[in-house]
C-alpha cells in the first residue's frame, strides 16, 4: 500500500548518488537493493532509515518488498558500453564455432530485465532507468521498451551530460529512460541549462540540438544552442579544479622511485606541451565565493566582474592513465573526465599564484584569489626559485630563501615552493585523485561516508549517478505527480 506522500525505492543502489538527489527533491526513500555487501553498508550509513536489502536482485521476487510511487534504478552498465577498453561484443565464437557465453555479461544484461519485473508487481507511476549512453543500442533496448508499453508505460529517453548540473565538475554522459504511467501527467523533460551568449550578450536558457539521431554524447552527436539568435553555445559548468585538494602532497616526476608508465609519461608530456607552457584565461562568476562555474578557458568572452579581473596563470592538468590511443588530458579549467569504477585520473601541477600587493603572499590555485583591483596587475604566476610559504589562520605570506625563516610555531605551518625557469617534465610533480576528490567529481557531500578502502571507495564513487542529475530528474517527476 502506498503512501500519501512520495516514496521511492532505489534498485541498484550502489553508494547512494540515486539516494541522495531524490532525498534533495523531498522524496523519501524506503528500500535500497543491491548484491554487494559494502554498497548496503554505505548506503545504510548515510541513510539509517531506509530499509536495506543485500541481494541478487535477478534472482529475488519482487513481491517481498514493499510498493512506492518512483522506482530509481540502475542496472550493470559495463557490457553496454567500451568501459572495458575493448568494443562491445554481444557473442564470441571459439575455434570450432561454438558460441561463447560470458556468465558475468549475460548477468548484467539481465539486470535491465529487473525493471520490468519490479514494475508489473508494484504498478510504480514512475520509473527512471540510468544507464550509459551504448545501452540505447543494445539490440534487446527496443524489446525491453515495448514490455514496459505492455505494462501501460510511456517513456522518453534524456541524453544529459552531469557537468551541466551544477556543481559536478566532471563530463559524464548518461542516458536516463523515465517511465511515467499511462494516464498519468507526463513529467517536462526539456532541460534547458544556462549559458551565455557572446552574439546576445547574455544569460539563455541553451537548447539542446542534435546533429543526427537522438542518441548520444555531448559534442559528439548534440551540442546547445541560444533561443534567440541559434548560435552554438557553451552551457556553464564546473571546472576540474573545484574538485582537487591542491593541499595532498605530489611527489615530483624526476624523484619517483617506481618511474611513470612510457604512455601515462608520454600522457604528461602531451599535457606539458599544451597546458604547462602557456598561460590561460581563467574566469568565473562565483557562486558563494568558493566554487565557480566557468566557461572554456580558451573563449573571448569575460563575464563581468570588478575591475579587469582577468588572471593569467598556467594551469595543473589531469592525465587519464588507463587508456591507450589518445594522449587523454585536460586542464583543470575544463570538467574531469568520466570517473570509472577504477582509479585512472593523475593530475600534473607546475605552479601557484603570487600576490603582489603590500605584504606579498602567495596561495595555491585552487585558493580564492584576494580582492582584485582596477589595475588587474596584482597577481602572478611563480614558476622560478624557490621560496618558504607559512600558513597563519587566515593569512598566507611568504618569504625569499635568502630571507630569515619566520617564527617557527608548534604546528607545521611553512612549505617549500620551487620550480625552475628551464622546467621539465621531470620537475612537474604527479599524483593520482584522492577519493575524496572523486567524490567531489561526483558531486557528493563532503559530509558523505563511503566504507572501504582506497579501491572500494573509488569504484563506489565510479559506479555512481551523480546526485544533481538524479535532483534535476526526479523535481520534474515529482512536480508531474503533485
Amino acid at each position: 500500500m502506498k503512501n500519501s506522500y512520495i516514496t521511492a525505492t532505489d534498485q541498484f543502489c550502489g553508494a547512494g548518488g540515486s539516494s541522495i538527489g531524490a532525498t534533495e527533491s523531498g522524496v523519501e526513500v524506503r528500500l535500497a537493493m543491491n548484491h554487494w555487501k559494502l554498497a548496503i553498508e554505505t548506503h545504510n550509513s548515510n541513510f539509517p532509515k531506509t530499509d536495506h536489502v543485500c541481494t541478487d536482485i535477478s534472482a529475488t521476487d519482487p513481491r517481498r518488498y514493499p510498493s512506492t510511487d518512483i522506482l530509481i534504478t540502475s542496472p550493470e552498465c559495463t557490457n553496454h558500453s567500451l568501459a572495458k577498453g575493448k568494443p562491445r561484443q554481444y557473442y564470441g565464437r571459439d575455434l570450432f564455432g561454438n558460441i561463447l557465453i560470458d556468465p558475468s555479461e549475460e548477468r548484467s544484461r539481465a539486470t535491465m530485465w529487473d525493471v520490468p519485473r519490479f514494475a508489473e508487481y508494484h504498478d510504480y507511476n514512475i520509473i527512471i532507468a540510468e544507464n550509459v549512453v551504448d545501452a540505447g543500442k543494445w539490440r534487446l533496448f527496443d524489446a525491453w521498451l515495448l514490455a514496459m508499453h505492455a505494462l501501460d508505460y510511456d517513456h522518453e529517453v534524456v541524453y544529459f551530460n552531469s557537468m551541466f548540473a551544477w556543481p559536478t565538475p566532471q563530463s559524464r554522459d548518461r542516458m536516463y529512460t523515465v517511465f511515467s504511467k499511462r494516464g498519468n501527467k507526463k513529467p517536462d523533460l526539456e532541460f534547458r541549462p544556462l549559458a551565455w551568449c557572446q552574439n546576445c550578450q547574455s544569460d539563455v536558457q541553451a537548447i539542446q540540438t542534435w546533429k543526427h539521431l537522438k542518441w548520444g554524447r555531448y559534442k559528439a552527436q548534440y551540442f546547445y544552442r541560444c533561443p534567440g539568435c541559434h548560435k552554438r553555445i557553451e552551457p556553464y559548468y564546473y571546472a576540474a579544479f573545484n574538485a582537487i585538494d591542491f593541499t595532498i602532497p605530489a611527489e615530483r616526476i624526476g624523484d619517483r622511485k617506481r618511474p611513470l608508465k612510457p604512455k601515462t609519461l608520454a600522457r604528461v608530456e602531451y599535457g606539458f606541451e599544451t597546458f604547462g607552457q602557456k598561460p590561460m584565461i581563467v574566469t568565473g562568476r562565483y557562486t558563494t565565493g568558493m566554487e565557480s562555474r566557468v566557461r572554456d578557458a580558451m573563449q573571448d568572452v569575460i563575464p563581468t566582474q570588478p575591475g579587469d579581473s582577468s588572471h593569467a596563470v598556467v594551469m595543473p592538468w589531469i592525465v587519464e592513465t588507463g587508456y591507450d590511443g589518445d594522449e587523454r588530458s585536460r586542464c583543470t579549467d575544463r570538467p574531469l573526465m568520466t570517473q570509472t569504477a577504477r582509479q585512472s585520473a593523475g593530475l600534473v601541477s607546475p605552479g601557484f599564484i603570487a600576490e603582489l600587493h603590500g605584504t606579498s603572499t602567495a596561495s595555491a590555485l585552487s585558493d580564492p584569489l584576494m580582492c582584485v583591483t582596477a589595475s588587474g596587475n596584482h597577481h602572478a604566476l611563480l614558476s622560478s626559485n624557490a621560496f618558504l610559504t607559512y600558513y597563519y589562520g587566515n593569512s598566507t605570506t611568504a618569504s625569499a630563501i635568502t630571507d630569515p625563516v619566520n617564527t617557527v610555531t608548534g604546528l607545521d605551518r611553512a612549505g617549500l615552493a620551487q620550480g625552475s625557469d628551464k622546467m621539465t617534465v621531470d620537475d612537474l610533480t604527479f599524483r593520482m585523485l584522492h577519493p575524496r576528490e572523486i567524490g567531489k567529481a561526483m558531486a557528493f557531500p563532503a559530509t558523505y561516508t563511503v566504507k572501504g578502502n582506497h579501491r572500494e571507495t573509488v569504484k563506489q564513487y565510479g559506479n555512481a549517478v551523480t546526485p544533481p542529475v538524479m535532483k534535476m530528474l526526479i523535481d520534474r517527476c515529482v512536480t508531474s505527480l503533485l
